[in-house]
């Protein structure tokens, strides 16, 4: 029950922080020199579309994350057995 408390905020917390952009000081900036920089991003994430990279970020992405899943899942149990063993 615990392990699912912790999964639940870790996942409250990724998805509270996903539209959070990083804020820095800087000069001010003109409109052409920020949509070349939008540009300059649209284009980089359509190569990655068209090469088909961008699904090889996402499952190695995926295969992190169920992996870590699956560890913090295994120890919940472990420490578990652990801690019934100690009550007895």
């Amino acid at each position: 029950m615990k392990l699912f408390r912790i999964l639940a905020m870790w996942c409250f917390v990724l998805c509270a922080t996903a539209g959070i952009q990083q804020v820095q000081a800087q000069p001010a900036q003109t409109e052409k020199s920020t949509s070349v920089l939008a540009e300059a991003e649209v284009q980089m994430a359509d190569a990655l579309r068209q090469d088909g990279k961008i699904y090889v970020v996402v499952m190695v992405l995926l295969t992190v994350m169920i992996g870590l899943i699956a560890y913090l899942i295994t120890l919940d149990r472990k420490v578990g057995k652990l801690e019934k063993q100690l009550r007895d």
